[in-house]
């Protein structure tokens, strides 16, 4: 099938298409760049069929939508869909950088155990947050699974290729566009059902999740033979061989929790996918020796209906309480951020302002706290987030002093690299402070999180502050992290988060702000007419280079400062 656009060829006026990168029987993906704001992206042409046309035009812009809404840090963001000129449709994506997992796998033979565990939970979490939205992958493959590299070196694996639209099993690893009801996959992972063209349900990405740690784990998929005719009897009536056959060093809870997942009826497999890669932890992810029962959901109503509320972990912006607390249904921890009428003040501007915050927070990116939910319910606001097993910034910096240099360049080019996203989201920093900075440990070492983004219009900041603070008894705590020029009017913008940053970073260097006055005032005054002691004379180990392009972050004058992330980046280390 050849290309449908040649590079150079312009779509709806704003993406101009730069390559191709992949074709299959389903259409063409191409690396295009788009015109306003000169990144890259993916788009993927869809091939039509003439006699159903507008239903398949219909039905893909639809259910668009619907994956649009699958805000995830391991799920291929969505950032756009239409029809061109000629009426194809085409899907706008964030454009990977990286290898697929069958790339992977060609490569390097099988996973390690400890790193299917984690990769496994990643991808988990993904898709369970698509089957909480009614959709099904139907397509799950290591192909389908493509690595992210960001700047800072950080590696994520992101699932790809949501089954948009529906097609007919082909004798390779393509499919062939047809309707809704047919099958979409590739044998090799595909469950009973969808070979016999029965509908399916999450219960076949369970299946299809369980093929492909089967082969993570052996370097083989469950059924291997030239035939594909050979490979569909095997899915639907021969148990696969347990993966410690393969590799004896598996521990044998291993071959049972995977072989529940490839059963051929889907009573039998895991209830959800969580389940699923939970058990794949081992001790560490629940007794694999029992039976997993679904949980039983209570008639309740609301967000309370769905999260079960546990003890208070801490407070955020406006007097707002956080809690630990559980999906009721999924089993899974969440962070839930409430917000009451008769304990806030600034009541409809600190509830605009905390929707516009939940709004900026929708990038995907390792540094930021995915919002999984957010709502109004009478007189209380909730904002759901993932639950980190994690200190503040704040708490850090009391405790452990100044972050060393080592930790430090690390941890800034985490920072800068989560503003870069949130800026290319269309969100600002402005205000962040090391109250809502989260320092989260991992299996890949310490990483800072942002739990909440930046005000972005002056309104934002003077309606929420409290009355303290402007009649002058007390500052709080965010005003210290927001550029001069705010506080005159301007509107928020690139530079003043570069401002906001310098703040971050000089604390954490030194330990101290680099700002100090009793009212709000004062604060802006010592901003435009000052300038902090330089970094390096308080830690010997920060590089000359580094502490100066932490003062000129802090230049009372916009116009002196980088202009954005990518010229603080420059000034800082390059």
């Amino acid at each position: 099938m050849s290309p449908v656009f040649s590079p150079g060829t312009v779509i709806d006026g704003r993406y101009e298409i730069l390559g191709p990168l992949a074709s299959g029987g389903m259409g063409h993906v191409y690396r295009a760049r788009r015109v306003l704001l000169g990144d890259e992206v993916a788009i993927k042409v869809i091939r039509t069929v003439e006699h159903d046309f507008e239903a398949m035009r219909e039905r893909f812009l639809r259910e668009s939508r619907a994956c649009a809404q699958l805000r995830h840090p391991n799920i291929v963001a969505i950032l756009d869909y239409d029809v061109d000129e000629q009426h194809r449709p085409f899907l706008v994506m964030e454009l990977l950088s990286g290898p697929s997992l069958k790339t992977r796998l060609a490569e390097g033979g099988r996973v390690d155990l400890a790193e299917v565990q984690e990769l496994a939970l990643d991808i988990g979490s993904a898709i369970q947050l698509a089957h909480d939205r009614g959709i099904v992958h139907r397509d799950l493959k290591p192909a389908n699974i493509v690595c992210q590299c960001y700047q800072s070196g950080e590696r994520v694996w992101k699932v790809i290729d949501f089954g948009l639209v529906s097609s007919r099993l082909a004798a390779d690893d393509e499919t062939e566009l047809t309707s809704a009801h047919q099958f979409v996959g590739t044998v090799a992972y595909a469950a009973p059902e969808q070979l016999r063209g029965q509908d399916v349900d999450a219960s076949a990405d369970i299946y299809s999740a369980g093929a492909l740690v089967y082969e993570l784990l052996t370097g083989r998929p469950p059924f291997v033979h030239d035939d594909p005719l050979a490979i569909i009897t095997a899915h639907l009536t021969t148990t696969p061989e347990p993966p410690s056959r393969h590799v004896p060093s598996l521990p044998t809870w291993v071959d049972a929790v995977v072989l529940r997942a490839l059963a051929k009826r889907p009573a039998d497999r895991w209830p959800t996918i969580l389940d699923f890669v939970r058990a794949l932890g081992g001790p560490r992810g629940g007794d694999t020796t029992t039976t997993t029962a679904e949980l039983v959901v209570p008639a309740l109503s609301g967000f309370i209906g769905r999260y079960e509320l546990g003890p208070m972990i801490g407070r955020g912006r406006f007097g707002s309480e956080v809690y630990a607390a559980r999906h009721r249904a999924l089993g899974h921890p969440v962070a839930v951020r409430t917000l009451r009428r008769e304990t806030t003040p600034h009541w409809e501007a600190a509830c605009a302002r905390l929707l516009r915050e939940a709004q900026a927070l929708q990038v995907s990116h390792p540094s930021v706290i995915q919002v999984r939910d957010y709502g109004e319910e009478g007189d209380v606001v909730y904002v759901v987030t993932e639950l980190l097993d994690s200190v503040s910034l704040r708490e850090a910096l009391a405790k452990d002093g100044p972050v060393t240099w080592p930790r430090l360049q690390v941890f800034v080019r985490q920072l800068l690299s989560a503003a870069g996203a949130l800026h290319r989201g269309g969100g600002l920093l402005c205000g962040l402070s090391p109250e809502i900075i989260r320092i989260q440990h991992d299996y890949d070492g310490e990483r800072l999180m942002i739990s909440s983004a930046g005000i972005c219009q002056v309104q934002d900041l003077l309606g929420t502050l409290s009355e303290q603070t402007l009649r002058g008894a007390r500052l709080d705590p965010e005003v210290h992290y927001v550029a001069p020029e705010v506080f005159m009017g301007v509107a928020p913008s690139p530079r003043s988060d570069v401002f906001t940053l310098g703040v971050l970073v000089y604390e954490m260097a030194t330990g101290r702000l680099p700002y100090v006055a009793s009212t709000m005032h004062g604060l802006v005054g010592a901003a435009l007419t000052t300038t902090p002691r330089p970094p390096r004379e308080m830690q010997a180990e920060i590089p000359e280079r580094f502490s100066d392009g932490v003062l000129a972050a802090l230049r009372g004058n916009a116009a002196e400062r980088p202009a954005d992330v990518t010229a603080l980046q420059q000034a800082l280390f390059d």
